[in-house]
């Protein structure tokens, strides 16, 4: 598929035209769509979901089409879908979930799901995850919580414009801890 791309995507739809319940058919096509054509490959994830509902792939790829979207209830959906599946869940599907419910006001729930990624994700390889239960703990108004999540964000961000924010953010927090 990578060395040949359309040759894969007309042998794809091939394969879904003579076997549309070809649930891992529908989702390879989707992938090759995710950079081109966000529309259709979500249509492919669908249908890929549709013929194995079981089929796990798909709806983290769907749960990061609806995040593009900032469709965050859709976002739950798949997410929640997808941990039906895999209770484990993945560092991708922990963030999307708590990013949503984030955006919903759901803070508890937003909560479980950052620190489920936190485990998940020792080495920060979701970028904005340990900034996102920054967040998640300031809208609970646990600022210490908050600022120790940010401060540790500084020991793996390398200076720069995303440090510098981090650093406002962090002073910014030190302030409503201690006002003067």
């Amino acid at each position: 598929m990578a060395e040949k791309p359309d040759k894969a995507q007309r042998e794809l739809e091939k394969a879904v035209q003579v076997y549309p319940g070809f649930a891992d058919a529908w989702y390879e096509l989707g992938t090759l769509q995710m950079q081109s054509n966000p529309r259709d490959a979500r249509a492919c994830f669908e249908k890929a979901a549709a013929a194995d509902p079981n089929f796990v792939p798909p709806y983290e790829q769907l749960a990061a089409l609806a995040a593009q979207q900032q469709d965050w209830q859709g976002v739950i959906d798949n997410t929640n879908r997808f941990l039906q599946l895999v209770p484990g869940g993945s560092m991708a599907v922990w963030y999307y979930n708590a990013l949503a419910n984030f955006q919903l006001g759901h803070a508890d729930a937003a909560q479980s799901s950052a620190e489920k990624l936190m485990k998940a994700d020792p080495l920060h390889n979701i970028r904005n995850g340990e900034q996102l239960l920054a967040a998640i703990l300031a809208r609970k108004a646990d600022y210490a919580g908050a600022l120790a999540h940010l401060k540790n964000c500084l020991t793996y961000i390398v200076e720069g414009p995303d440090a510098n924010l981090l650093k406002e953010e962090i002073a910014q927090l030190q302030k409503k801890i201690s006002p003067r």
